[in-house]
């Protein structure tokens, strides 16, 4: 490539972006398993880190994407941290990494080069790990209208998982139809409204949603075709709902203003028998000093609420 060349780079210059990894512990449902894999990436982590501390070098070059100035590490995450850490420990030190960096990408080209090369070399990177990496990649990238048949050669799955990531493609695209021609800058705000876009539409719970903030493949198509996942025990599955319900409030005091929620509440929970009493608004608004609002109560003709 014309943009491209082999250099030696200060750590510091560079960017760790987490959610380019395509490890994620959590998709690894074995428990014994999942400890195994998070002591073997510790163990290499310290060893990279100790072959700093007894003088020798990073041999193998890390590969940067330099998009808008900023120089992503899309491979070699383990080796930058370790000298990050490094650094932290000798500040004085003229440390400097191999680095085959190539200018003028995308981060869609970052996002989706950082999975691929995850995949191939990560420490005991499971199917699962590597099925949802390329789920994310086909987010990122924009590739919502892929058929069945499709999806099954270009991830290499069965056909039916190929149903569910199509599928789940398909629903994503919905929820960021107004992004699918601007360029991706901010991932944080993109999983943001994919998130808010799929909820609006589907039930998801927390544990639906992976670390990176994308949904989890078989959880979302579940949700589109109403097949919703409930953990297996009572203690887990009433736990997740709770939390799930408390989000989606919050999600609604934030979205309509606490002094709205509050009167859509009291009119809600009104002859329910849920042992939730909200004060009228005129009383909840003098208490308050009046702050937010206005001193108008919606159901002045109704018999107002005690709260005790």
């Amino acid at each position: 490539m014309s943009d491209s060349r082999h250099t030696k780079i200060d750590p510091r210059k560079l960017t760790l972006d987490p959610a380019m990894q395509a490890r994620d512990i959590e998709l690894i449902k074995d428990k014994r398993l999942r400890a195994a894999q998070e002591i073997k990436q510790e163990a290499q982590d310290k060893e990279i880190l100790e072959d700093l501390r007894n003088g020798l070098s990073i041999r193998h070059s890390i590969t940067v994407f330099v998009v808008n100035d900023i120089y992503y590490v899309v491979d070699g995450f383990h080796r930058t941290g370790a000298c990050l850490k490094y650094l932290e420990e000798t500040p004085d030190v003229d440390l400097k990494i191999p680095a085959y960096i190539i200018d003028n990408r995308t981060y869609q080209e970052a996002f989706a080069t950082a999975q691929e090369a995850n995949q191939s070399h990560g420490v005991g990177v499971t199917k699962d790990e590597i099925m949802q990496s390329k789920f994310r990649t086909l987010i990122v990238s924009g590739e919502f209208d892929l058929s069945v048949s499709d999806t099954e050669k270009k991830v290499g799955c069965s056909h039916g998982q190929a149903a569910h990531i199509a599928r789940g493609l398909k629903a994503c695209g919905d929820a960021l139809a107004h992004y699918k021609d601007l360029e991706l800058t901010n991932l944080e705000k993109f999983t943001e409204q994919l998130k808010e876009g799929l909820s609006n539409k589907y039930s998801l719970i927390d544990s639906a949603w992976d670390s990176k903030g994308f949904p989890k493949i078989r959880r979302l198509s579940d949700a589109i075709t109403g097949n919703e996942f409930m953990p297996d025990d009572e203690e887990n599955r009433e736990r997740e709902l709770i939390e799930s319900n408390a989000k989606d409030v919050a999600r609604l005091i934030e979205r309509y203003d606490p002094d709205i929620f509050r009167e859509g509440l009291r009119k809600a929970v009104r002859g329910l028998e849920l042992g939730i009493s909200v004060s009228s608004r005129k009383k909840w608004l003098e208490q308050a000093g009046a702050v937010r609002g206005s001193d108008t109560d919606y159901d002045v003709n109704e018999p107002r609420e005690v709260e005790f």
